[in-house]
């Protein structure tokens, strides 16, 4: 009886064809491998006669979760996470060790000058040790990796090992949302091609106008104005799903899911802009003459909204223009 091996999550299926789909991840056939024939490769490659030919092989890590794969090609997708192959790219020889519980093991033979990444969002850090939490999302010390680490220092564990921290790390590799794996292809694209930031940039275009339309509605006396800021609205309104439903891709796939402040603070927003979008397009349903001639809550709102939306860019802002250290 033959073994095949799901690359995603690495459940195990015995019999003579790999099953047409996962029933742990969702994964389709085509991530399953022969375990006899992976058994077999890492044979020829250990034997004796075939070392020096090893020797030629290269580091590859995972863009999406840090994952490092040795080999002459990248794996067909990411034991860790389940990203395709073509998201990884050659790196360094030099593996990259967890980080230690001790602090005295984080600066044992570690110069001034080591960088330390930070495996939910990818910021570099450059000092002894790892900062306190990430700057950028707010992950906590314990999920940093050193990088460029010393020959002696021992390399990253297999995935699915335990840390070295007597701290549990929070689960950073595999997304929560496995429901969705079997979409995973199609999230790598609208991963790999921007589709949060460009949903976002929809709605928050339209909400400034908006807002200032209100305001002058409510300044001069312009129903017009007023009315057209209410269809604004709806549109706004429309687009917020979208906006919601992207992010959490880009969140559980990209960053792994992990609830730091950023990411929790993001979702706020998001969540208080929906609802704000939400009260005001209904109230003006209620009450056309509300939207026509503004009044002082009414106008609140609209720049509590924008307030809110703000923040969330400005959040979004410091995944993408991350600080240099």
């Amino acid at each position: 009886m033959k073994k095949w091996r799901c690359t995603v999550c690495g459940y195990v299926h015995e019999g003579e064809e790999p099953p047409e789909q996962c029933p742990v991840c969702g994964a389709d056939r085509s991530r399953f491998v022969l375990e006899d024939a992976v058994e077999e490769a890492s044979a020829r490659v250990t034997s004796p006669d075939q070392r020096s030919s090893s020797s030629a092989t290269q580091k590859w890590q995972c863009t999406v979760c840090g994952f490092d794969h040795t080999g002459a090609t990248p794996p067909d997708a990411c034991p860790v996470c389940g990203s395709e192959g073509r998201r990884f790219r050659a790196g360094d020889e030099t593996p990259n060790p967890t980080l230690p519980a001790s602090s005295d093991r984080n600066t044992r033979n570690v110069g001034q000058d080591q960088r330390w990444q930070c495996s939910v969002c990818g910021y570099i850090h450059t000092g002894p040790e790892p900062p306190e939490n990430c700057p950028v999302c707010g992950a906590a010390k314990l999920n940093f990796v050193l990088l460029d680490a010393p020959k002696e220092k021992a390399a990253r564990p297999e995935a699915g090992a335990a840390p070295a921290s007597d701290q549990t790390p929070p689960a950073s590799r595999q997304p929560a949302a496995s429901f969705l794996a079997p979409y995973r292809r199609w999230i790598d694209l609208a991963i790999e091609y921007h589709a949060h930031p460009i949903a976002v940039h929809i709605p928050n275009g339209v909400l400034p106008i908006t807002v200032a339309m209100v305001f002058l509605a409510a300044a001069f006396g312009w129903p017009a104005i007023g009315h057209a800021a209410f269809y604004n609205m709806g549109f706004i309104l429309l687009s917020m799903p979208v906006v919601l439903f992207s992010g959490y891709l880009h969140w559980q796939f990209k960053f792994g899911g992990n609830m730091t402040d950023l990411f929790k603070w993001k979702i706020i927003c998001g969540a208080v802009v929906l609802l704000l979008s939400f009260i005001l397009f209904v109230w003006g349903l209620i009450s056309p003459e509300s939207a026509r001639h503004p009044g002082s809550f009414y106008l609140l709102l609209h720049f509590i909204m924008l307030i809110v939306a703000g923040i969330a860019g400005w959040l979004g802002g410091k995944l993408v223009f991350q600080p240099k250290h």
